[in-house]
């Protein structure tokens, strides 16, 4: 065996899939399987799919184009908004795509006449987290209508929003209606219901477990996170679902070196160039375990499962860990398990220069 190694738990993922799937399908609300997390990942998509998700959905075209060839009948949805360059691609590989720009809504409308097709768009307004989406409704229903009046090619699918993400804008009642209200207001210029509309991602799932409901106009969410790495939103969100699994992904890494060493005083600036205050701890075992920002982010994206071990360092291959309180000496050679927070994941699967074992 080679380390790092990551072991992928796929049925713990598919029941995660299965129960959130089955939280919302009682509420009217499918759920878009959420993989960029996991690179795009095929095995970790037919999980979902067997969990029940209705749409896969990335943020990257190119893991939406590979999985159309895994999973030909499954709709496919593009999280980020399409870069001009990429059009043919989004036409090509996505049926959905989320948009907030009428250039590029115009370059998806040329790239679909010219291809045969029609595409999707989920036009975007932004109720508070200041990512992407039209700032107002006026300018949400004029987009619609520019959509309707002069793009045949494109069809006003939905209406989206997004929570949690840059501004830690979390959904509430007043930002919900707001939603809704978009939704109403594009519905009026279109003349028919929309196909979508899409609530949030992951970060519902607080609202949802303090028992507040979601308006009844809300169809659609964008989950990922906590159907891979549950124990992310606990730790973040303080999100516990009894049924939920934690257990999706070990991270094994292998110690090379174990000393006694006395702990650094005063500032310093590492690797990264981040100013470091170091209070000496006294003289206490340290191990360092070869993995590091290279293969997981950054050294603290690394979640012990001894709770004797502590993550006190990193650099671009080393974690350097505290292991004088463990039960069990730890020596070179010894395989330490981690899991991971969701950023830890996302680089394990983006950079592939981990070994990725599948149960």
């Amino acid at each position: 065996m080679r380390y790092p190694v990551l072991e992928a738990d796929l049925p713990a993922i598919q029941n995660n899939a299965q129960v959130i799937c089955g939280i919302y399908e009682k509420l009217g609300i499918s759920v878009a399987g959420v993989v960029k997390g996991a690179g795009g990942d095929p095995a970790v998509a037919k999980a979902y799919l067997d969990g029940g998700c209705r749409q896969l959905a990335s943020s990257r075209i190119g893991q939406l184009a590979a999985l159309r060839k895994s999973f030909p009948g499954v709709p496919m949805l593009l999280l980020r908004i399409p870069q001009l360059c990429e059009a043919d691609d989004v036409v090509a590989h996505a049926d959905y795509s989320l948009n907030s720009e009428l250039r590029t809504l115009q370059a998806l409308d040329d790239a679909a006449a010219a291809s045969g097709r029609t595409h999707k768009a989920v036009l975007m307004l932004d109720v508070g987290d200041r990512r992407e989406g039209y700032a107002t409704i006026e300018d949400l229903a004029a987009a619609a209508k520019t959509v309707k009046d002069t793009m045949p090619h494109l069809k006003v699918a939905g209406v989206g929003t997004n929570y949690g993400c840059v501004s830690g804008v979390l959904p509430d009642e007043e930002n919900l209606d707001l939603l809704c209200e978009g939704a109403k207001a594009v519905e009026d210029v279109l003349g028919e219901p929309l196909e979508i509309v899409s609530g949030g991602s992951s970060s519902s799932l607080i609202r949802w477990s303090k028992g507040l409901p979601m308006p009844a106009k809300v169809n659609h969410l964008r989950v990922g996170g906590y159907i891979l790495n549950p124990i992310n939103m606990r730790i973040n969100r303080g999100v516990v679902i009894p049924e939920m699994n934690e257990e999706t992904f070990c991270l094994k890494a292998q110690v090379v070196e174990v000393k006694e060493k006395s702990g650094v005083v005063g500032t310093g600036r590492n690797w990264k160039g981040e100013t470091i205050q170091f209070a000496d701890g006294g003289r206490r075992r340290r191990a360092i375990a070869a993995v590091g920002s290279q293969d997981v982010g950054d050294a603290f994206n690394l979640l012990p499962k001894d709770e004797a071990v502590s993550v006190i360092a990193g650099s671009s291959d080393h974690a350097v860990l505290d292991v004088t309180d463990c039960a069990k000496e730890v020596n070179v050679g010894d395989v330490l398990e981690f899991r991971l927070r969701y950023g830890g994941l996302l680089q394990i699967f983006s950079t592939k220069s981990t070994e990725i074992l599948y149960k």
